[in-house]
């Protein structure tokens, strides 16, 4: 970090972005889950940048409540890095301020995939079996071995992570200025969220007919014919309809949900799903 960088994020502002980091599920809502926490967590630090700036400091608060949602124990680092991308972007005019949400969309799938795996399938594990057998044998050491095993790697994490993301932020910023390579960055990331959404689509939204079709003996499913041509097809028609009502129409979230929620109870009392 040069000298200005020290003068705008101090150590002090990156320990209060790892305090902050431990609420991150304070506020979670499903259609952008933490990004509220994450503003909460970095906001302090988004003030020194641009404080003498309401209308960038405005942006900069809205460019962070896109949606944001990550394995809890590495906050500490994306809030690092989020404000490192920040002061890059105050210090250097031509930089894309959508590099900052590129940098966010492509990194928080595969990182959480990683971390979710080691706290959530791994050490969770191991603690859990250290504690149940001690607990077994009727020892109170069974909750509190479980809980340092679990939680001082977490711990660590959150405390010892953001300094290494800001340090990372502005390093790979300035190699990326350098190269030449933010617009290949900007691409990638944005064929892997669409990536992303796609599998997520496929995988959650599913819209099943109950509708059939043929002789008594051999019925055939519509919904079946449906995935043999196209599989999802109905998942992604939906999703597609709900993007242009959210994006075109801009219909309230709320009308959407409980719209569905009627549909749905209709459709089915119908015998149509």
């Amino acid at each position: 970090m040069n000298s200005n960088k020290k003068e705008i994020i101090t150590e002090k502002d990156l320990r209060q972005i790892s305090w902050r980091a431990l609420q991150g599920a304070t506020s979670v809502n499903y259609e952008r889950f933490v990004n509220k926490p994450l503003v909460w967590q970095i906001g302090p630090a988004l003030k020194k940048i641009w404080g003498d700036d309401k209308e960038k400091f405005s942006e900069a608060l809205e460019r962070h409540l896109s949606f944001f949602l990550s394995t809890p124990q590495i906050k500490s680092w994306f809030g690092g890095l989020f404000v490192a991308l920040e002061v890059e972007l105050k210090e250097n005019p031509d930089m894309d301020p959508a590099y900052i949400n590129a940098v966010k969309t492509s990194l928080m799938g595969p990182l959480s995939g990683v971390f979710d795996s080691l706290f959530l399938n791994c050490i969770r594990i191991v603690a859990c079996a250290v504690g149940i057998s001690f607990a077994a044998q009727g020892s109170f050491l069974g909750p509190i071995l479980y809980a340092l095993i679990y939680n001082i790697p977490a711990f660590i994490m959150y405390f010892g992570t953001a300094k290494i993301g800001y340090r990372m932020g502005t390093a790979a910023v300035t190699n990326l200025q350098e190269s030449g390579l933010i617009n290949k960055v900007l691409e990638a990331a944005s064929i892997l969220g669409l990536i992303v959404i796609g599998g997520m689509v496929y995988s959650n939204i599913g819209v099943n007919l109950a509708l059939t079709f043929g002789p008594p003996e051999a019925l055939t499913s519509l919904n079946d014919v449906l995935n043999g041509i196209f599989p999802g097809l109905l998942g992604f028609a939906t999703f597609f309809l709900f993007y242009w009502l959210l994006k075109a129409k801009k219909v309230n979230t709320l009308y959407l949900v409980f719209g569905t929620l009627i549909a749905v109870v209709v459709l089915v009392a119908l015998g149509i799903m």
